[in-house]
C-alpha cells in the first residue's frame, strides 16, 4: 500500500546570531544519546545558548528515539534547540509517509531498523505501531518540523551541502540533504558555512575545515563512537569519545574522554564492562572510576588492565600467561600513553596481582637469565616487556589506603570520599623485586 501524499515543503529557518550568548553546533550522532548528554554536559549549555543539530539523529545507534525526545524535553525546558532535516530523517519520513517497498528497504539497508527497536523499547509499542501516524505521531510530527535550512546574519547551517551560486529560496532540498559535492571551492556568499553528511577521514576523526570557511562537523560517530562539535562564536571545539579495544574475550582499553587529559586506572584484569552498538555496559570497578574523575575534574577516564583477559572471576585468570596477549596488550597500552603524554596514572589492581605468578611480571617486566629457576607461569620461555617501562616520566596515584600486603587498593573497596595519593612506582617495583627474591631464596633452601 502507498500512501502516496507530499512529505514536506522545503522550511528555511532564519535567526540572528546576537540573539545569543553562544551557538553551538553539531551533526550526524545516528542514536548515540550517551555522547549527547555529554556533550552538553561538557560545554554547560544555557538557557541563552542555541544548540543547532545537523541533522541525522537516527538509524545504526541504539538510541535514536531516546534523542527526539531528548531535544524536545529541552525545548519544553526552555533551551533553544534547532535541528536540521537530514537525510537519514528523510528515510524515515518518506518510508512512513508512503510505505514505499524499496524506500522502506534502503532505509532498513542504512540502520533504519536500529531505529524502530529504539522506538519498540521506549514506548512499548509494536513494530507495526512505528508505521501509524497516530500512535507514532510524535515522531513523525517532530521530524517534520525540522526545516531544511538554517540561515543567520552571519552563517549558513545545512546538513549535507548548499549551492552557493543560488540563494536561499532556490535551493533544491535534494542537493541540501543528500549531496557530497565539493561546493567550499564556490563559497562566495561571505558567509561561514557549517554541515555534516560527509564523516571526517582525517585519522583522529576530528572537525574539517575546508577552505572558503566551510566546516563539517560529521566525525563518523556511529563508527568511532565520537563526536564533536564547534563554537561558532568562540571557534573553540568540544570533542566526547568513547574508547574501545577488545571484544567479550579480551579487553585492552575502554574509556571516556572529554579532552587531552584523562586519568588513565591500571587494574588486574578487565571483568564486564563493554561497549555495544556505541553505548557502554559499565561494572561496578566502572561506576567507581566515573565517580572519582567527577570529583577530581579530570578529562574523562581510560580503564588499562596489567592482563587483558576477561573474566569476572579471577581464579579463572590463565595460569600460565599468554605471550601474545600480554604483547597486544603493551602495543594498545602504549597507543593510549602516546596519545595522552600529560595523564596521570591511578594504580588500583590491590591484592589481586598476587593472584597469577606472572601479573607482577606484566607491570615490572622480566629479563630472562639463570637467577630464575621456575618459568612455569610462562607459555613459551622468553622476556616479558613490563608496563612500567612505558610510563617513565608519570606521575601516580593511589586511592584509599595501601592494602596491607602492600598494593594499592583496588576501588572496589574505597570509600567514596577518598582523594588521590601520589603513589611512588619505583618503590613499590622495588619491593616486588624483593619479595621475588626473597621467594626464590626460600626456595633454593628448600
Amino acid at each position: 500500500m502507498n500512501r502516496e501524499i507530499t512529505i514536506r515543503k522545503k522550511q528555511i529557518k532564519y535567526i540572528n546570531e546576537n540573539d545569543y550568548n553562544r551557538i553551538f553546533v553539531i551533526s550526524d550522532l545516528h542514536g548515540n544519546y550517551e555522547l549527547f548528554l555529554k556533550f552538553i554536559e561538557k560545554v554547560n549549555l544555557q538557557k541563552d545558548d542555541l544548540l543547532i543539530n545537523l541533522g541525522d539523529s537516527c538509524d545504526r545507534g541504539i538510541q535514536s528515539y531516546e534523542l527526539y525526545l531528548k531535544y524536545d524535553e529541552m525545548i519544553k525546558q526552555g533551551y533553544n534547540v534547532l535541528h536540521i532535516l537530514g537525510n537519514h530523517e528523510d528515510m524515515l519520513l518518506t518510508t512512513v509517509n508512503t510505505l514505499d517497498y524499496d524506500k522502506m528497504i534502503h532505509w532498513f539497508i542504512n540502520g533504519g531498523k536500529k531505529t524502530i527497536e529504539s522506538f519498540k523499547r521506549v514506548t512499548g509499542l509494536s513494530i507495526e505501531n512505528f508505521f501509524d501516524l497516530e500512535k507514532n505521531k510524535f515522531l513523525i510530527d517532530f521530524l517534520s518540523s525540522f526545516p531544511t535550512l538554517i540561515i543567520s546574519n552571519k552563517s549558513i547551517f545545512t546538513h549535507a551541502a548548499y549551492n552557493p551560486n543560488l540563494p536561499p529560496e532556490k535551493q533544491e532540498e535534494y542537493f541540501l540533504i543528500w549531496n557530497r559535492e565539493n561546493f567550499w571551492d564556490r563559497n562566495k556568499t561571505g558567509k561561514a558555512i557549517y554541515f555534516g553528511h560527509t564523516p571526517s577521514r582525517k585519522e583522529d576523526h576530528t572537525i574539517v575545515y575546508y577552505p572558503n570557511n566551510c566546516t563539517c562537523i560529521d566525525l563518523g560517530t556511529y563508527r568511532y563512537n565520537k563526536m564533536g562539535g564547534i563554537e561558532i562564536k568562540s571557534k573553540k571545539e568540544y570533542y566526547i569519545e568513547i574508547l574501545y579495544q577488545g571484544d567479550n574475550n579480551r579487553r585492552f582499553v575502554l574509556g571516556e574522554v572529554t579532552g587531552n587529559k584523562p586519568l588513565i586506572c591500571f587494574g588486574v584484569n578487565p571483568s564486564k564492562a563493554k561497549i555495544v552498538d556505541g553505548k557502554l555496559q559499565t561494572d561496578k570497578t566502572i561506576e567507581k572510576i566515573r565517580h572519582i574523575v567527577d570529583m577530581e575534574n579530570y578529562d574523562g577516564w581510560i580503564m588499562l588492565n596489567l592482563y587483558a583477559q576477561v573474566t569476572s572471576e579471577p581464579n579463572n585468570l590463565d595460569k600460565v600467561l599468554n605471550s601474545d596477549l600480554h604483547s597486544k596488550n603493551i602495543e594498545e597500552i602504549e597507543k593510549i600513553l602516546n596519545r595522552f603524554p600529560s595523564s596521570y596514572i591511578l594504580a588500583c589492581w590491590g591484592n589481586l596481582i598476587e593472584k597469577r605468578k606472572y601479573l607482577k611480571y606484566c607491570l615490572k617486566g622480566l629479563k630472562i637469565d639463570n637467577n630464575i629457576a621456575d618459568y612455569d607461569f610462562l607459555d613459551e620461555i622468553k622476556n616479558i616487556k613490563g608496563i612500567i617501562s612505558l610510563t617513565k616520566g608519570r606521575k601516580w596515584f593511589y586511592r584509599g589506603m595501601i592494602t596491607k600486603k602492600g598494593h594499592p587498593r583496588h576501588q572496589l573497596w574505597t570509600e567514596n570520599s577518598a582523594r588521590l595519593e601520589e603513589f611512588n612506582i619505583n618503590e613499590y617495583i622495588k619491593i616486588l623485586e624483593e619479595r621475588s627474591n626473597y621467594v626464590k631464596f626460600k626456595e633454593d633452601m628448600n
